[in-house]
């Protein structure tokens, strides 16, 4: 009995440590922008801890940025289920129903990902292109400075220095 209970925790454990493995090498991976490889990998998770908020949230961002908005916003979703107040996984939930032209839909979820975190630059700069093409231009501006403020050297910045130039 004793033996089984040690070899079934040493199961569990090693199991344990495998699924973090792969979740870290995802991370890795959708990092450099290895979008197929860090889903296979994110996937693979899921399928041992299906309900992994971190997993759910890495790989709905992965789907989401790899054009599968629609199984994106559905992982993203449960991944808000699970934790209300996961600002990435809001974040990912307003890119993908802004792809699937969900508009006010992908307002709200960003809107949400920058009350949960203020300093989260990349869902200010999309809340400010929302806004913009919603035609919300004083709100556009408020968000779109705030993202250069919190990342002036993205890549981003000088697009949005030039279109925040023509806004004012």
């Amino acid at each position: 009995m004793m033996r089984t209970l040690i070899l079934t925790s040493l199961f569990l454990i090693s199991s344990a440590l495998l699924a973090f493995s792969d979740l870290a090498r995802g991370i890795k991976l959708y990092n450099q922008g290895e979008l197929a490889e860090a889903t296979a990998e994110f996937r693979e998770v899921r399928s041992q801890e299906p309900d992994n908020v971190q997993v759910l949230t890495y790989l709905g961002l992965a789907l989401v940025h790899s054009g599968k908005s629609a199984e994106a916003l559905e992982t993203l979703d449960k991944a808000i289920a699970i934790d209300e107040k996961n600002a990435d996984a809001h974040f990912g939930a307003g890119l993908a129903l802004g792809y699937l032209k969900k508009l006010p839909q992908a307002i709200k979820a960003l809107e949400r990902a920058v009350k949960l975190d203020s300093n989260h630059a990349y869902a200010r700069y999309n809340l400010g292109l929302a806004y913009n093409q919603g035609g919300k231009i004083d709100l556009a501006i408020l968000h779109l400075q705030r993202f250069v403020e919190l990342a002036p050297k993205a890549p981003e910045a000088p697009q949005v220095k030039s279109l925040l130039k023509q806004l004012r």
